[in-house]
């Protein structure tokens, strides 16, 4: 897998020497209210057709009945797709990033809504797992919370993502390294910026 590439199209100004470190979606199992629902307002224009030429045959002889059943069949199915569409853009859209510097949150909200939140991982205060409920427990998902210090951003949530305690514990082991070197970058500076005593001997 070509990371750099990766990181060109999601990153929003990806640096050289930025390096991927997890990318993390929503679980698939989060989706499946949504195509069920897909599913059963598909099948009511069908199901509405069977049950008049069922039981009521002589519905279907008039001019005007089988008129509004495919205009309003049309419009209904076009209704689905779009809700269906909407919230499939919202599931497959909606991805977090955690490189060697930062967190990032790219959220999609509704066809033409996108927020983008990051952090600086020095920044980052504390990390949470939280598993809740049966369908969590089952399909091993769960929600995370990054809780930064920097103005403007408060918390990061991951929410039914798979695998949260590894995620969570990646990030921790990424924000002690990221604050270890910057640690140490702080150390050297004022080394150097600490005025030397040289003694000619007289």
């Amino acid at each position: 897998m070509d990371f750099s590439k990766i990181l060109k199209k999601l990153l929003p100004v990806p640096k050289e020497y930025e390096k991927l470190a997890v990318i993390v979606k929503r679980h698939w199992v989060t989706f499946i209210p949504y195509a069920a629902l897909f599913l059963l307002l598909a099948a009511l224009p069908a199901g509405g057709y069977f049950f008049a030429k069922t039981y009521e045959p002589q519905l279907l002889a008039t001019v005007w009945l089988p008129l509004i059943f495919v205009l309003g069949g049309s419009a209904w199915y076009l209704f689905a797709l779009l809700l269906f569409f909407t919230h499939f853009t919202d599931f497959f859209l909606d991805v977090w990033i955690v490189t060697n510097e930062r967190v990032i949150a790219i959220v999609q909200k509704g066809l033409f809504h996108r927020e983008v939140s990051q952090a600086r991982l020095y920044q980052v205060q504390d990390v949470r797992a939280i598993v809740k409920g049966p369908i969590q427990m089952i399909f091993g998902l769960g929600d995370l919370r990054v809780e930064t210090a920097g103005l403007g951003h408060g918390e990061f949530h991951f929410d039914n993502i798979p695998a949260p305690n590894e995620v969570a514990r990646r990030i921790m082991e990424l924000v002690e390294g990221d604050r270890k070197y910057h640690e140490e970058k702080i150390r050297l500076l004022k080394i150097e910026e600490t005025p030397r005593i040289i003694d000619s001997g007289a």
